[in-house]
């Protein structure tokens, strides 16, 4: 049984104890509890932003709900931005699970390169397959380097959008929507949510078997320095991050005969961290940032927020 625990207030409140909510039932294995705030105040109506929404899952234990209050009760992690940004992340000392924004929608760029590469594993698992040593090597250059000649030819290897449909659906991730265009797999549509199910897939080993799921951790482990930022942000010093970052840049509507088109960036990141002290998955999304160096900021920024948050 799983309790779940709404307040309407609209400022940042602990959950558990204001706007007079329910107390959790004390012989409930898990709570489920959403915190809503208020957008800062805007010009217009038009401007206003929706309210960000940030909420956690956990069981009824003292640490975890400790946890899941620091969170949902850290007004840097829920203020406004220029643009959009949702987070997920999953505690594994605590079992607690929180989302910021779970059901914004956000453009995929380079981190769908860890779901090709899984599904070309999960592909080979299921048929009875071995993945080839040319294949392992499109699959270290994709993640690695970011390789988009790597990633488009795994992504037509595994039968393109269709392919990695069958993937998504075997791996519960029911709001991802892959890109039909042949060669915009990074337009592909992911949420905080699915993103994280994916890299607890990896880390649980609970879709692929162990090696082939520490094959590519390993490389997540071994992307290039210059791409080493976002969930890195904030983790222990004695830390082994596993990351895929990802960003592209989305040019605002203009004249045809416009010189310069403006444009904005979305900067993703997602992937795991672990240290003799603590061991955590998160997954940072955002879109409309005004500058691709803004963007890398904003995430390596939030990724900070949420680590201290978990790392208390």
């Amino acid at each position: 049984m799983v309790k779940r625990v709404v307040t309407g207030c609209v400022a940042v409140l602990l959950l558990l104890a204001s706007c007079h909510a329910a107390a959790p039932d004390a012989t409930a294995p898990g709570t489920v509890a959403t915190a809503t705030t208020a957008a800062e105040p805007a010009e217009s109506a038009r401007e206003q932003q929706r309210p960000a929404v940030i909420s956690c899952e956990f069981p009824d234990t003292p640490g975890a709900h400790e946890l899941a209050e620091r969170i949902m009760t850290d007004q840097t992690l829920i203020q406004a931005t220029a643009g959009t940004v949702a987070f997920a992340v999953h505690d594994d000392q605590t079992g607690v699970g929180c989302e910021r924004n779970g059901s914004a929608v956000f453009e995929a760029a380079s981190i769908i390169k860890v779901s090709t590469v899984t599904a070309l594993f999960w592909q080979a698992e299921t048929q009875g397959l071995e993945v080839t040593e040319d294949e392992r090597w499109l699959a270290e250059l994709a993640i690695t380097v970011s390789d988009n000649d790597a990633q488009q030819q795994l992504w037509e290897s595994i039968g393109g959008a269709e392919g990695v449909a069958e993937f998504f659906a075997a791996a519960g991730m029911s709001a991802t929507t892959p890109s039909y265009e042949d060669d915009d797999w990074g337009m592909s549509e992911v949420t905080v949510g699915d993103q994280l199910r994916l890299i607890r897939h990896l880390v649980d080993g609970t879709l692929l078997n162990r090696a082939d799921s520490d094959f590519i951790l390993d490389l997540m482990h071994r992307v290039d320095p210059e791409q080493f930022w976002g969930i890195s942000a904030g983790a222990p010093e004695d830390a082994e991050v596993m990351l895929k970052n990802g960003w592209l840049d989305d040019p605002l509507p203009c004249d045809d005969w416009a010189e310069f088109c403006e444009v904005t960036w979305t900067h993703n990141s997602i992937g795991h961290v672990a240290s003799p002290t603590a061991s955590y998955s998160m997954a940072v999304l955002s879109s409309g940032n005004p500058s691709h160096e803004e963007g890398q900021v904003l995430v390596s920024d939030v990724a900070a927020r949420v680590a201290a948050a978990v790392l208390g």
